[in-house]
């Protein structure tokens, strides 16, 4: 389990250096007054309702883990989407913010995995006709 974490760990921040590499952002974009913007909250909230929704419809198939990953790697892929459009621009804060959004999402997600474990638990076994 650990050394899930551990990867799990290392590849997030691998992802991020990606990100940071490929999403080349303005010093002045980077400041605290550009990341405390409307639209850094509609990226948090995104992700996190997508995380939110993900994760107990499935989570039946694939780990919390693996659903948040792939919600990251999302949110990288819309933001180099992002840089082929002239209307719009791909800012690294934006990845950050969907990163956060995945994160509280996955965090608000763990009482409702356990609620939903026990449900399943409770109708899964084998049926004795005593």
């Amino acid at each position: 389990m650990r050394s899930r974490i551990a990867w799990a760990a290392v590849y997030v921040v691998a992802l991020n250096v990606a990100a940071w590499f490929s999403l080349e952002t303005p010093d002045e974009l980077l400041t605290w007054g550009h990341m405390v913007q409307a639209d850094k909250v509609e990226h948090l909230l995104a992700f996190f309702a997508a995380t939110l929704v993900a994760i107990p419809l499935l989570g039946r198939w694939v780990s919390a883990g693996i659903l948040a990953i792939i919600l990251m790697n999302a949110g990288l892929v819309v933001e180099l989407m992002q840089a082929f459009d002239p209307a719009r621009n791909a800012d690294i804060a934006d990845f950050v913010f969907d990163q956060f959004g995945v994160a509280l999402g996955w965090l608000a997600s763990m009482p409702l995995r356990r609620r939903l474990g026990r449900s399943r638990e409770v109708g899964t076994g084998p049926v004795h006709n005593d």
